[in-house]
């Protein structure tokens, strides 16, 4: 009956349209990014898979927050440690010049180290790397960081190739099967397979033919995540 009614008010349907286009796209890719990280954690927990969540780029440490909150949440049965890669103060920087792109300019997406931790002072189980992905994880000691511990969550949230490929060569020794990767900006670069987080991710594959993915879940406004399915 009120569906029907419904149908037939053009007003009420204007009402819906105009509260849906208000929101800034930003807020609805955001939102979904946050649905993004609760349902692979989730996955995680039904398929019991062991492991850390990794993120790189995390700016001021929303999307790693609902890591933690998700995984408090759910309660899990699981003890996972939560890793936030960011340049923080430093900014946005190009490593490559193919990564290039109109919107992405160098000295953009400044965040505060220091907000950063008092915002995690409470959670023990968080630790951030503060430096360009190029650095921080390509020091001799940048395996300490996570120890003898599996990856069970990627999320890769710098937009660009060359940083996202870096982000994936670290983690390579820890992933296993059932590992979710998430990547953001999935389609940007007017759709490029060759570059963005695609193009990563692709290049990732060709390197190690061993490793095969499947896709797990689309969300926001081009965000795309995929689950491990052999190492």
């Amino acid at each position: 009956m009120l569906f029907e009614l419904a149908k037939k008010l053009s007003f009420i349907q204007n009402l819906v349209v105009n509260m849906q286009t208000s929101l800034h796209p930003s807020i609805m890719h955001n939102l979904g990014k946050i649905e993004m990280i609760k349902k692979a954690m989730w996955h995680c927990e039904l398929e019991g898979l062991e492991g850390d969540y990794f993120e790189f780029g995390i700016y001021e440490g929303t999307s790693l927050y609902a890591a933690v909150k998700s995984h408090q949440k759910i309660k899990s049965k699981f003890e996972r440690h939560f890793y936030g890669f960011d340049s923080f103060d430093d900014g946005f920087k190009y490593f490559d010049d193919k990564d290039k792109h109109p919107y992405f300019k160098e000295g953009d997406f400044v965040s505060s180290y220091e907000k950063a931790q008092k915002r995690f002072h409470k959670f023990p189980s968080v630790k951030l790397i503060k430096g360009y992905f190029e650095e921080t994880t390509t020091s001799p000691e940048s395996k300490n960081i996570y120890g003898n511990n599996m990856c069970a969550i990627v999320f890769i949230d710098c937009d660009l190739m060359h940083p996202s490929v870096v982000a994936l060569e670290y983690v390579r020794p820890i992933l296993q099967k059932g590992s979710i990767i998430i990547l953001d900006d999935y389609f940007a670069y007017k759709g490029d397979e060759g570059l963005g987080t695609s193009g990563a991710l692709r290049t990732f594959l060709q390197t190690y033919p061993t490793i095969s993915v499947r896709e797990f879940s689309d969300y926001g406004y081009g965000g795309k995540s995929f689950v491990v399915t052999n190492i």
